[in-house]
């Protein structure tokens, strides 16, 4: 019975301090939609370096004697070592059409026998591709007999692996900051709300009420505007991706599942925050 009186009161609440209901689910909206642009942007990072991760490659090239069945052999070889995703044997002829292709000239054009050597692709598994498991693989194929050189992207790894963690940390640092202040937004927009309705505070505690009594629509009130704030904010944030992907970049990742963690987050600090307000409210009196 106390829960629905608590759920109407809450309800009833929200109307009888219209102008600042509205304020904390507006200021809840803008900090819930920084909140989720910054969730937004991690995912689309996430995505651009794991991008770049499965572009990485090692091109071994074999001796120029290593005929194609020991070439294809060398290629199992390698692809049975732990840190290998895909492996792809390029023989003699291929590499030639290869070279017809993007110099729109033919090696015989040049030279009378084909000076490419026969090659392989390698591409790493997810999770080992960082620069010490790419030298280590190299290292380990430099030992396998017809080996001639390991040529690797050892720049570009190598520039991956030290800005990957400057990332997180900002992106990190970001989304607390981000959070905590929409808390601090709540947490005074809610406790003005307390404020403004001290006078029926007061009469409840007269008449008996327990404090878990009084919070109780207090809380739901703060469920009711964090929801509010973060389908707003929802809202705005898919019309923004819209915009971005229709006039700037088509290949934005946005997911049903970035919006769900705004409603969670919303209805969490709803309920944080009014249960911080009004405990202090209920401690000064």
């Amino acid at each position: 019975m106390s829960f629905w009186f608590s759920l109407r009161e809450g309800i009833k609440g929200l109307g009888r301090a219209k102008l600042a209901s509205l304020i904390t689910i507006s200021s809840t909206s803008f900090a819930l939609f920084l909140v989720g642009l910054f969730i937004n942007f991690s995912v689309n990072v996430n995505y651009l370096i794991d991008d770049f991760r499965s572009r990485i490659e090692l091109e071994i090239f074999l001796e120029a004697d290593i005929q194609n069945q020991a070439g294809i052999e060398i290629s199992k070889r390698i692809a049975a070592l732990e840190s290998v995703g895909e492996v792809t044997f390029i023989s003699k002829e291929e590499a030639a059409k290869r070279f017809e292709e993007e110099f729109g000239r033919s090696v015989y054009d040049v030279l009378d026998t084909n000076p490419l050597p026969s090659s392989v692709i390698v591409k790493m598994k997810t999770g080992f591709q960082t620069l010490e498991h790419i030298t280590g693989l190299a290292n380990k194929i430099y030992l396998i007999d017809g080996v001639s050189d390991i040529v690797y992207q050892r720049n570009f790894i190598l520039l991956i692996t030290r800005y990957i963690n400057i990332v997180y940390l900002i992106g990190i640092s970001s989304g607390v900051l981000l959070i905590f202040i929409a808390v601090v937004l709540l947490y005074n927009t809610i406790r003005l709300t307390i404020l403004a309705r001290s006078d029926i505070i007061e009469i409840m505690k007269l008449v008996g009420a327990t404090k878990s009594f009084v919070r109780r629509p207090f809380l739901i009130e703060g469920f009711i505007q964090g929801a509010s704030g973060a389908v707003i904010s929802g809202l705005m944030l898919y019309g923004l991706m819209l915009l971005i992907r229709k006039f700037f970049y088509a290949g934005l990742i946005d997911s049903l599942e970035i919006y769900g963690s705004l409603l969670l987050l919303g209805t969490v600090i709803g309920v944080i925050s009014s249960k911080l307000s009004i405990s202090r409210y209920l401690q000064e009196i």
